[in-house]
């Protein structure tokens, strides 16, 4: 992957060699590569249009569909950065991301055009935004350096932060990935996740970079393991990304009796969790061993995925619950070597890089880290430090808070997080910012987040509560912190349980005891 173009122009490469390949299509409608790009085109002189121009910020506000590729190539052709802006999101918060970034104009279409955020302009966007009598844009002359997108992370402070990444970044990603992943205009891709969730870039350019196809998944087939392996058949995707309590229940619904197989598929490529090895041994004891899984980790400060490893046979073809042999890494923790073009370090909290064995935090530098946090010059420099490791000239570095067992080998066994973050259905979260929001709703003495697992082994968030008098709170108060939950907060983030309690418990050193509450839901 060619790092000095921007993905646009990588994108222009795809059109020149095959014009009229599939490019992407949704439920309603295909596109080539030539349509896909005369309509991204047009859309760009628009943006062009009402905007100040290249280096301006563009909300998308936009149901999943044909309509998001569109924008994105549109944005990106203008010389503007996209901000993801999920309809589904709470209105408030779609409105602090749109009024953080400094939107200068927000797309939107028939289906969300009611529900988006207030900005200096909001231009609904069809088929008549592409008529093919519309100019077209000429390409903006714009460098690979600058942003590509800003999309919007939990904060620890309560409000989420706009991570900006560059073209650079994304090209260095895909350039990166090539050495593990072999795809070609052959291959057949879904964009499953939404647009305001990282490992869409990957879906997205992983295909469009490569002169693939890429099928827009809609909300209703992503919510059902049945309907995703119907598509998967019928659109024949060789190159699947899932997160992996997600593959968990696709897993299961491909593993019932009389459920017809999915021969095309090459390629199961996890992020955002531990990989769940029982859900891939299933599916390999129903479906066969052609489909290789490849677990990734990675980090939206760093573009997506950081290290890799391909899930080895031994691991993998054995029956279910088998353990690792002795000495050998937990398969389900293994997240591999760093991708080419990393350079990783893993330190104990002084800074001293760690001898094989021994934990530590995992640090990272290279070219796919991000430019940094959208106008916050001092999270940025903290969380990106300027290191001098011994042996190494000084670098930027990202301080991931990861936690992981450096291994003989070189590989990395991911130990967990060594703050309050957590990751569920492969978000990253900041448990400060869901107390935030709740411990303001009326009736709220005290409250506290904490991590648990459901009694079907999936992750969630269960919220301890206390009435204002210390006693136990009054009849519907869980219900109306649920409602609380849902207004103030997207759906990955609302818990999934509200537990009354009359105290909460405390630490020696005097702070909220969550292992004990953790303890009551065992």
């Amino acid at each position: 992957m060619q790092s000095e173009l921007c993905l646009h122009q990588i994108f222009a490469q795809q059109v020149e060699l095959r014009p009229d390949a599939p490019a992407v299509c949704d439920a309603d409608d295909e596109l080539t590569y030539r349509q896909l790009d005369e309509r991204a085109a047009r859309l760009a002189a628009a943006i062009l249009r009402e905007t100040s121009g290249p280096g301006a910020r563009v909300g998308l506000h936009l149901r999943r569909g044909n309509a998001v590729v569109v924008a994105i190539l549109a944005t990106l052709k203008a010389g503007c950065a996209y901000v993801p802006l999920d309809p589904s999101y709470p209105a408030e918060r779609v409105q602090y991301m749109a009024d953080d970034a400094s939107v200068e104009l927000i797309l939107t279409d028939s289906g969300s055009e009611a529900t988006a955020p207030a900005a200096r302009r909001v231009l609904g966007i069809g088929p008549s935004s592409w008529a093919a009598e519309l100019p077209r844009a000429a390409e903006a002359a714009v460098t690979p350096q600058v942003p590509a997108y800003v999309i919007y992370t939990s904060g620890s402070s309560g409000t989420p932060k706009g991570v900006e990444v560059s073209h650079r970044n994304v090209t260095a990603l895909l350039a990166a990935c090539d050495q593990l992943v072999t795809v070609d205009d052959s291959d057949v891709w879904t964009l499953f996740h939404s647009y305001c969730f990282d490992f869409s870039v990957w879906e997205l350019w992983g295909a469009l970079a490569h002169g693939g196809k890429l099928v827009v998944v809609s909300a209703e087939a992503a919510r059902s393991p049945e309907a995703m392996l119907e598509l998967l058949r019928a659109e024949r995707v060789t190159v699947l990304n899932q997160v992996p309590s997600v593959f968990r229940y696709l897993s299961r619904a491909g593993t019932a009796p009389g459920v017809q197989g999915v021969p095309s598929l090459r390629y199961v490529i996890f992020g955002g969790e531990v990989v769940d090895v029982d859900a891939v041994r299933e599916w390999r004891q129903v479906h066969g061993t052609a489909t290789e899984f490849v677990n990734m980790y990675g980090i939206t400060e760093t573009t997506v995925f950081s290290t890799g490893r391909t899930l080895l046979p031994a691991e993998i073809d054995v029956p279910v619950g088998s353990p690792a042999p002795a000495g050998a890494a937990d398969p389900a923790l293994n997240i591999g070597l760093p991708l080419d073009g990393f350079e990783l370090a893993v330190l104990t909290p002084e800074g001293r890089p760690v001898a094989p064995g021994e934990i530590g935090e995992i640090h990272l530098a290279g070219e796919q880290l991000a430019i940094g946090y959208l106008d916050r010059p001092k999270l940025t420099a903290e969380r990106y430090p300027v290191l001098a490791l011994p042996g190494r000239q000084p670098r930027r570095y990202y301080r991931s808070g990861d936690l992981a067992v450096l291994r003989a080998d070189g590989a990395l066994e991911y130990a967990g997080r060594a703050d309050d973050q957590v990751k569920i259905n492969g978000y990253r979260i900041e448990i400060g910012e869901v107390e935030s929001a709740l411990r303001g709703a009326p009736g709220v003495g005290d409250l506290v987040v904490v991590p648990a697992t459901s009694r079907v082994g999936e992750r969630m968030l269960v919220a301890f509560y206390t009435a204002p008098d210390g006693g136990l709170a009054a009849d519907g108060l869980a219900e109306r912190l649920t409602s609380h939950a849902r207004a103030a907060l997207p759906a990955f983030m609302v818990p999934g349980r509200f537990v009354n309690v009359p105290s909460l418990p405390l630490s020696p050193s005097g702070k909220t005891d969550k292992r004990a509450l953790a303890e009551q839901l065992r």
